[in-house]
């Protein structure tokens, strides 16, 4: 696959997709939770309380592995992405306008929850005011693709725009 092609399926993959599963670590114990994310490119945007467990994996090691996936029942059918990057705490709702333009118009659902909480009571307002936005920038990213191939992977390296780069695996 030409890399602009393997960049517009990873790209179309993230856009078509809702959640993020990541892999963290703090000293030496590892945990996993699943967010629901919007991507800019290929960084994606979620939310967290910074006094999660993943969040505060985040504050003392930023580097995370993840997945975003389907669950499949045929093997022949499997398409996926795994990643590698850093995470980075970006700020409040009221800190990023953008990313939540983003993320409402992804989830219009939480429209009331990220724009107008007091809507939903003080106790959902008190809640959302500690609530973060956090960045997953990817360094390295392996798009799966098992109808091309049983076992197809192919590798982009976002080290730095300047030297962005991919291989098959």
């Amino acid at each position: 696959m030409e890399e602009k092609e393997l960049k517009n399926s990873i790209l179309d993959y993230m856009s078509s997709h809702n959640t993020v599963s990541l892999a963290t670590d703090k000293q030496g114990l590892p945990h996993a939770a699943t967010v629901f994310y919007v991507n800019m490119e290929f960084t994606l945007y979620f939310l967290s309380s910074p006094s999660s467990r993943h969040a505060e994996n985040f504050s003392s090691n930023p580097k995370v592995s993840a997945t975003i996936n389907e669950d499949y029942s045929n093997w022949l059918s499997i398409k996926g992405i795994q990643m590698e990057g850093l995470v980075e705490d970006v700020g409040g709702i009221q800190e990023n306008g953008r990313v939540a333009k983003a993320y409402v118009k992804k989830y219009p659902g939480v429209k009331d929850f990220l724009l107008s909480p007091k809507k939903l009571g003080r106790s959902i307002a008190q809640k959302v005011a500690g609530v973060r936005f956090y960045k997953l920038v990817p360094a390295r990213i392996c798009f799966i693709d098992n109808e091309l191939d049983f076992g197809h992977r192919e590798e982009l390296l976002l080290i730095a725009p300047q030297t962005q780069g991919r291989k098959n695996l």
